[in-house]
């Protein structure tokens, strides 16, 4: 296992929060049109690479999840 040092740790949550502050104005409106997509069978992939110039991994994850729900195995 590899382990990571505090100070990096740190320093990809600090560039996290700027790309989020830096962004905040485009996410909204870039989240809602690759819901859009999603919801209307499109091409997804060509969406997110604009998506991803401005929102994180996570928040493009959060709204998948929102639109097409979480997959649960079947047991």
């Amino acid at each position: 296992m590899i382990r990571t040092a505090k100070e990096k740790k740190q320093l990809q949550r600090d560039r996290l929060q700027d790309f989020e502050k830096r962004h905040a104005g485009e996410k909204l409106q870039s989240l809602d049109r690759l819901s859009t997509v999603v919801e209307q069978g499109g091409n997804v992939f060509e969406e997110l690479i604009y998506t991803v110039e401005h929102c994180s991994l996570g928040q493009i994850t959060e709204r998948f999840c929102e639109v097409v729900g979480k997959f649960r195995p079947m047991v």
